[in-house]
């Protein structure tokens, strides 16, 4: 099964707490990140041990992403721990939100994972990293859009 591990990141103008928040309230992704949708399995908050079936699709496109994650660590304002459970993908995979000398923050999300499913085995052969890469990009630029435009 293909595998990869890699990391994206983007310095935002926004407090840790504020960013993490955000990242934490899976929920409503979709909110900010339209192509992203997340549920708590059996309802609730997202907190250590919850259960998050993860959906994810290109724009226009019939095709969907679909995974469970489960929070395995959250250490607030620092960093989610979460492991990929089933689905498309299995692994790990670490939000971390790290404060900058200017007052800003480092947010960066890590994952080590391998694809699951016939379908996300030929997306990694296709794409791979860099298709894994592109959507944190955007991601990481959406929330960076959403907490600047809230700031001014």
């Amino acid at each position: 099964m293909p595998q990869f591990e890699t990391i994206d990141q983007l310095v935002i103008r926004a407090r840790p707490e504020a960013l993490f928040d955000t990242i934490l309230d899976y929920p409503h992704m979709q909110d900010w990140y339209p192509r992203y949708r997340v549920s708590v399995r059996g309802g609730g908050d997202v907190v250590e041990g919850a259960r998050l079936d993860h959906e994810l699709a290109a724009p226009g496109s019939p095709v969907k992403s679909r995974f469970v994650r489960t929070v395995q660590r959250i250490d607030r304002p620092r960093s989610i721990e979460e492991t990929y459970d089933g689905g498309d993908l299995v692994g790990t995979g670490r939000w971390t939100f790290e404060p900058t000398d200017e007052g800003l923050t480092r947010v960066s999300f890590w994952c080590d994972v391998r694809s699951n499913t016939w379908l996300m085995h030929l997306g990694f052969l296709l794409a791979g990293e860099r298709g894994h890469n592109m959507v944190y990009q955007e991601i990481l630029a959406a929330l960076k859009k959403h907490h600047e435009a809230a700031a001014a």
